[in-house]
């Protein structure tokens, strides 16, 4: 029961923010990146991941984030998908939660940060 909470609140948080910048469609996000030329800030995840939840409620869901990410794209990538373990390979995730920012033109990672951390650590 709390998986199904957990998943209807992430999907609601993604579908509808989806005008702020986060894209549960991936190719429609690398789209809107390469024509808007901003940078692709990934966040690789996993249903049974006690950090994620942490990450999702402590920082996710604040706007601090949303102001930071203003002039970026978001994926969110459940890591067990085939999207998100293709990319995750591709970007040399070591697990989860991770931070990528990758910039879609020049197909390359711009740097990440792995793991939970506080609010500060990921929002600078």
């Amino acid at each position: 029961m709390k998986l199904m909470v957990r998943l209807i609140s992430l999907f609601s948080l993604l579908f509808t923010l989806s005008w702020a910048g986060w894209f549960g469609d991936l190719q429609k996000g690398l789209e809107v990146a390469k024509k808007e030329n901003k940078p692709v800030v990934f966040y690789f995840y996993s249903d049974y991941c006690p950090y994620c939840k942490q990450v999702e409620e402590f920082v996710l869901s604040t706007e601090d984030f949303n102001k930071t990410i203003q002039n970026m794209v978001f994926i969110p990538l459940n890591i067990s998908s085939d999207d998100g373990s293709q990319w995750a390979r591709k970007l040399g995730v070591p697990g989860v939660p991770t931070f990528v920012v990758y910039d879609p033109k020049s197909d390359r990672r711009l740097g990440a940060l792995f793991g939970s951390r506080p609010k500060a650590d990921i929002l600078n």
